[in-house]
């Protein structure tokens, strides 16, 4: 309760009804935006798809997924066969829209052109552990998918609202999300906080209910993020793509010798990935992924 009574202080929500009966949050800028579902592949935002073919949320004007060219498979697969066809039958396409072809040429690679190491990398600079920055979701996937709607729509950043399936229980995402300008302009929409109050664990009973598979985690295979229960995926399902996570990892030394993908700070051809996860582990508080 605190947390819902903390978020809703920060905006005032007037609840009422399509005409489909679906429940919509509305604002003062909410006449004529385009309605944007910005998924990320994982479980709420399958929770999402899930609630609008419920008819418990409106449909969206389009559903766009960014491709970071850095997916994990399972994404992809799930995506096609569970979301993708159950949306279409309802009249929605999920679009694809690919990073390669959308980002700018500056932030194409994991080091900025400006030096700066986009990725959520931990550091041991000075001896003391820390996390640097997250960048990589803003340039990989929020500016490519708002390049590619004012490509195909004509619409600018404020002509749209963005669906962000952050669930109710992820505090910080949400509260670092509604500091921002578009948030204050009205540009930003949290279904599974306000108009379907949903935690995560929660959304996956909501999938199961379908009668879908539940869905895995959304991430890149070479996140820094990742708990060490899936850096152990990557590395005995995919197994190529764990060898060139090790090979991006001695890279990135080769320009900042502090940096390291693993928490543990140390190379990660050489870190233990048996520990049990703590309970911070596996999430990023700034960007759109793991969602």
């Amino acid at each position: 309760m605190l947390f819902r009574s903390k978020m809703n202080s920060q905006i005032t929500t007037q609840r009422g009804a399509d005409s489909d009966g679906a429940v919509r949050c509305t604002d003062l800028l909410g006449v004529g935006l385009l309605e944007v579902f910005s998924t990320g592949g994982g479980t709420q935002s399958t929770a999402i798809s899930a609630l609008i073919i419920q008819g418990k949320l409106p449909k969206p004007d389009l559903v766009v997924i960014a491709d970071t060219g850095r997916e994990m498979p399972t994404t992809w697969q799930y995506l096609d066969a569970v979301v993708r066809p159950a949306l279409k039958a309802i009249g929605l396409e999920v679009r694809r829209v690919k990073t390669s072809e959308w980002v700018s040429e500056a932030a194409r690679d994991v080091f900025h052109q400006n030096g700066d190491l986009l990725i959520p990398a931990f550091s041991n600079l000075n001896g003391n552990p820390s996390k640097l920055s997250s960048f990589c979701s803003n340039e990989w996937k929020g500016r490519c998918v708002d390049r590619w709607i004012k490509a195909e729509t004509g619409k600018t950043r404020s002509q749209y609202k963005k669906w962000i399936g952050f669930s109710l229980d992820e505090t910080t995402r949400v509260l670092r999300m509604q500091r921002g300008k578009e948030y204050e302009s009205g540009l930003i929409r949290f279904p599974l906080v306000y108009d379907v109050p949903t935690k995560r664990q929660a959304a996956i009973r909501l999938v199961e209910e379908m009668g879908w598979p539940k869905p895995p985690r959304s991430r890149c295979w070479m996140c820094p993020n990742q708990s060490d229960h899936e850096w152990a995926e990557v590395k005995t399902d995919y197994p190529q793509l764990f060898d060139d996570a090790i090979k991006l990892d001695e890279s990135i030394r080769e320009r900042d010798a502090n940096a390291y993908l693993h928490s543990a700070i140390k190379p990660l051809r050489d870190a233990d990935l048996t520990k049990p996860d703590d309970l911070f582990s596996g999430s990023c508080p700034s960007g759109e992924c793991f969602l």
